[in-house]
Parts: structure tokens; sequence; C-alpha cells
């Protein structure tokens, strides 16, 4: 009902803007100005600062449709953030919050070349505070830190790519649909799900996601020099709960966001450091627990049946990720 009130109400005003003959009508942040920069913990004698830059959800470099438009992607986001910090000498360290059950394969690797070569050419620091879900390909961006923290609870891991395909050629049968398919090559039409898959298809299919796990574990190994032995439990794709991967080496450290933030300018090479952040509109309440940037504008929500839970599987296409699906 309150939704409906608060649609019911822009939509009047709405009417009386366009009524009136005025063309300009902005609702929400616009993402075509500069991001401000903003103090969120302001330390008595700070000589650096430690940027905080949120990573919530799954990682992509799709646009978040909302009501009123779009906004950045995950990528995207972090990349304006990252431009910034670049500039700024008086920031040491990045702290990076993650809350990432993974993403893209692709997306999810970019971030991670990104991230690796903004330390190259900053010479800034990165540190990772973990907080509910840090697995898969929130894993793999963690491997650009210099050291990462989990929290007590946070679940990680989960080290692996997963493809998801659907065949419904039954179902195209049942409700007599027929799907011809003109190629080029026999393996053309490899993972279409109007027909049904072949032991070369699964094959071909299980060596790409082979040849993505290798990458995947390869970047595990050069960052954390894990063990034989502790690889070899890595590459089964278990998850690990704080201290089991602090113990196995997937983590340097368990502690709280406040502690992240000290340790991040002790990293950089301060003893004090203001915490900032960047945004579209600044917040004057904000925390450390706030989202970093002004979060997107969401359709208001009419499916009953959908649930935060389901999310990241609800919303996959087909193809594949470094991802974690409880």
């Amino acid at each position: 009902m309150r939704n409906l009130g608060v649609l019911k109400a822009m939509t009047l005003m709405i009417g009386l803007t366009v009524l009136s003959g005025c063309a300009t009508i902005k609702i929400g942040p616009n993402y075509d100005e500069p991001l401000k920069q903003q103090v969120i913990e302001s330390k008595p004698g700070a000589t650096g600062k430690v940027l905080l830059i949120n990573i919530q959800g799954v990682i992509s470099d799709q646009q978040h449709e909302g009501f009123f438009g779009a906004s950045p992607s995950l990528l995207d986001r972090v990349m304006m953030q990252l431009k910034l910090a670049e500039k700024n000498k008086s920031i040491k360290t990045v702290l990076l919050k993650i809350n990432s059950p993974g993403g893209g394969v692709t997306t999810s690797d970019i971030l991670y070349h990104e991230l690796m070569a903004f330390k190259k050419r900053t010479g800034k620091k990165i540190y990772v505070q973990m907080m509910d879900v840090t697995a898969s390909g929130g894993y793999y961006i963690s491997m650009a830190a210099d050291h990462i923290q989990a929290h007590p609870t946070t679940v990680t891991g989960s080290v692996g790519v997963i493809t998801i395909l659907p065949e419904i050629v039954d179902l195209t049968k049942k409700i007599g649909v027929e799907v011809k398919t003109y190629k080029t090559g026999p393996m053309k039409d490899t993972g279409s799900p109007f027909r049904k898959f072949t032991p070369a298809d699964d094959a071909e299919m299980q060596s790409m996601v082979d040849q993505m796990a290798q990458r995947f574990y390869h970047i595990v190994q050069s960052s954390r020099h894990l063990s034989p032995q502790a690889m070899k439990e890595v590459e089964t794709a278990r998850v690990y709960v704080g201290e089991e991967a602090l113990k196995a080496g997937l983590v340097d450290s368990l502690g709280y966001l406040s502690d992240a933030v000290n340790q991040a300018c002790n990293l950089g090479g301060d003893k004090t450091c203001d915490l900032v952040s960047y945004r579209f509109e600044t917040n004057v309440n904000a925390t450390s627990y706030s989202p970093t940037m002004q979060a997107q504008t969401k359709p208001i929500e009419m499916n009953l049946m959908k649930t935060g839970l389901l999310d990241s599987a609800l919303s996959l296409k087909p193809g594949s990720y470094y991802l974690y699906l409880p």
C-alpha cells in the first residue's frame, strides 16, 4: 500500500510538471554528475586516507534497470572510484568491502585484472574485508588484495566454475513446437536447448569449464601459495567458514570492518587515516556500513514469490560463472 501511495504521488507530480510546461524532470541521482568524496570517519591527526569501496551482489558488467532508468553496473561503479582514487595522493589504501557470491567468469577476471593494474600504476595497497559471502568470483577478485580479512562468520571459497544450460527438447515436443537449426559445422550449436546433448557436446563443454577453472586455480595458487594438499581440497569447490578459511590459508586474518579500517591504514604506511567514500549524493548520516555509492533505483516489486535468497539463481542467463549457488 505504501509503494502504491508513493507511485500515485510521483505520477501526480510528473503530471503537474508536464502541464506546467517544464520539460526537465530529475528523480533520483544523476549518474553523469561528478562523484563526491565524503569523509565517513574523521580521525584526529590523520596523515592519509583509506577509500572504502563496496562490492555488493553478483559481479556483472550489466547496467541495473530501475523504475526511472538504468544505473551503472557493479564493474563500472568500481572502476569510477578507482579512477578518482588514482589521482588522489592522500589515498594510500583501497578497502574493498565484499559481499558477493561471485558472477560472470569474464567480468570477475576483468575486475581482478583492473585491481592488479591499479596497484601497479599507483603503488597503492588493497585490503579486502569479507562480509556474509565472498565466494567464487568474489574470492577471485580478492586475490588482488595485499591482505584479506574475513568476518568470523564469512562464507568463502567455492573456487571453481559452473555452467548452466537448459535442455527443453522434451518440453517442446510436448507442446508441439519444432525448432529447425541450420549450421555450418557439427559443433556450431553445442549447448543449444533445442536438441539432446551428445557425448561430444558434454566433452566440449566440460573442457571449456575445466580451462576456466584452471585459470582460477592458478590465480589462487599464485596469490595464496597453498600446499598441494590444501590446493587439492580447494579445487573441490567446497566452501569455508571463518576460522576454516584462515586455517586453510585462504585468508590472512579474521576480524571486523572497524579492525580493517585501522589495518588498511597501516598497510598503506600511515598510523592514522580518515575513512572516505565516493558518492553521487552525499549522506551526512553515512557509516562504514552504508553503501559507498548511491544505490540504484529499483522497480516497485510486484512478484510475491520472489525472494532475495533466490535472486542470484533466478537472474542467471545461460553461460559460465564463478558463482556460489547454495
